[in-house]
């Protein structure tokens, strides 16, 4: 029995032991797992300091490029220029005579001694008058060849502006480096600078003037005095009555008919009209004011108190004046040192000029060509202009009046002109004529008015001093017809 227990406890124990060998081993336990916190980076090193960035040096001031047309367009274009080591050479064109040619020349020789940039200008007679000139210009310029510069009426240069050959200066006389100062255009007498301002190219200034004149009344005082006359007659009235008082003296005359369009235009002018519209659209030399100043020539003429001086007979109203033949002469003030010559050369006696006669208010024909540039290069342009505003200045306006008789253009050089011994007796009357300045009026500054002026002599003067029955009013309405078509062919394109 023991021995089955005993067995059954082996059995017991062993069957212990296999179910302890045949039981998995627990697995081990795990490792806890970190709280889901991020976990904290790494203190970065702190970056090396920069070291700051270098100031930039500024930048030079860009200075724009301008482009330089032909000619200039504007007075930056002109500015721009340079002139620089091109020893530019250009021409001036004038009518002068040898003598005054040889005045000019020596002014421009001083001129190319002195100014920085190398210009030589040189002066040369284009002809013997205006006219003359004006062929040889128009020939150059359709040849291609025009001089740098010339002198030529402002109706003159607008036709050559219609041609593309004068340059508005207006760009050169704005230029900050090469134009004027607001002082050096405060001396120039205002009138004189607006008579090249042209109404048909909105104001383009196509001349710059560098002398001046105006239609002035020359008389006989000693003669005047004798008829009963303490002065000059203000009234176109009572300059017929004195006409014909004169002419009652055997070969002797009160008027002395000039053929010259100017002399009609200062009588339209004093009669309170216009040449021309202010604009420049239409011709109206055919208002109250021109058949007034027709009619005034019809009187004296047939009334025979006048006497035509015939364009054959050349500056005959110099010499008729000198001779004490005609108490008046309507003519240019340039001519004043030739009437002097003809006065001491002829009858001796004492004279004058005056304003002509006039309706109320009074007026004043002025004229005188100006200085065009022709288009050439952007430099001769430029050396042109810088030679105009050399001969503008007070010394050489100054020089040039008193050599020729011309008015000088700046306020600053009246004093040097008027106290030239030169005028001698009518140093007075000359400089009366600064005055006068005030009441300036401008012809026609338009292209064309050439063939117009002889339109106004040949088919309205002509014919009234021809036959003083003719009706003034109805040859100047044909006039002004055939005029305003001249203007319409000759207009801007």
């Amino acid at each position: 029995m023991r021995s089955l227990y005993k067995l059954t406890m082996v059995l017991v124990v062993l069957s212990m032991v296999l179910a302890a060998c045949t039981t998995p081993t627990a697995a081990p336990t795990a490792a806890p797992k970190a709280t889901d916190v991020p976990a904290a980076k790494a203190t970065e090193a702190p970056k090396p300091t920069e070291a700051p960035k270098p100031t930039e040096a500024p930048k030079p001031t860009e200075v724009p490029v301008v482009e330089v047309a032909n000619p200039p367009a504007t007075p930056e274009q002109v500015d721009a220029i340079s002139l620089e080591g091109k020893k530019i050479e250009v021409t001036f064109w004038h009518n002068r005579s040898e003598k005054d040619q040889a005045f000019l020349q020596g002014m421009l020789d001083e001129f190319n001694a002195s100014n920085p940039y190398g210009i030589t200008a040189k002066a040369e007679i284009g002809g013997a008058s205006y006219n003359d000139l004006y062929t040889k210009v128009s020939a150059a310029i359709q040849a291609g060849q025009p001089p740098s510069m010339s002198l030529a009426y402002q109706n003159q240069a607008a036709f050559y502006r219609g041609q593309g050959a004068v340059i508005d200066l207006n760009p050169f006389i704005k230029s900050s480096k090469y134009g004027f100062t607001e002082e050096d255009l405060k001396d120039y007498f205002p009138a004189f600078l607006a008579s090249d301002a042209n109404p048909q190219y909105k104001g383009e200034i196509l001349g710059f003037p560098t002398q001046r004149s105006m239609d002035v009344m020359y008389y006989n005082v000693d003669w005047l005095n004798a008829l009963g006359y303490t002065e000059p007659p203000k009234d176109w009235a009572t300059f017929e009555e004195i006409v014909c008082k004169a002419a009652k003296e055997t070969d002797k005359y009160g008027w002395a008919f000039r053929h010259d369009a100017s002399n009609f235009a200062s009588m339209v002018f004093s009669n309170g009209g216009r040449i021309i519209a202010e604009d420049g659209s239409a011709y109206v030399f055919n208002s109250d004011a021109g058949v007034a100043a027709a009619t005034t020539v019809k009187n004296v003429f047939a009334n025979k108190c006048a006497v035509e001086i015939p364009t054959s007979e050349k500056y005959g109203e110099q010499t008729r004046f000198g001779n004490g033949q005609v108490l008046f002469v309507f003519a240019s003030s340039s001519g004043l040192l030739y009437y002097k010559d003809a006065v001491e050369k002829g009858a001796n006696f004492k004279w004058s000029i005056a304003m002509l006669p006039n309706s109320g208010k009074p007026a004043v024909n002025l004229y005188g060509a100006s200085i065009s540039v022709y288009k050439t290069t952007p430099e001769q342009e430029l050396a042109a202009w810088l030679v105009i505003k050399f001969l503008g200045e007070k010394e050489q306006t100054s020089r040039w009046a008193i050599q020729t008789g011309y008015l000088p253009v700046r306020a600053s050089a009246k004093e040097a002109v008027i106290t030239s011994e030169k005028w001698g007796p009518v140093a007075e009357a000359y400089a009366q004529m600064f005055d006068w300045a005030q009441y300036a009026m401008v012809e026609a500054p338009v292209a064309g008015y050439d063939p117009v002026r002889s339109i106004i002599d040949t088919d309205v003067m002509s014919k009234i001093v021809a036959d003083p029955t003719l009706d003034p009013k109805t040859l100047l309405d044909a006039a002004v017809a055939a005029a305003n078509a001249v203007l319409a062919e000759n207009a801007p394109k």
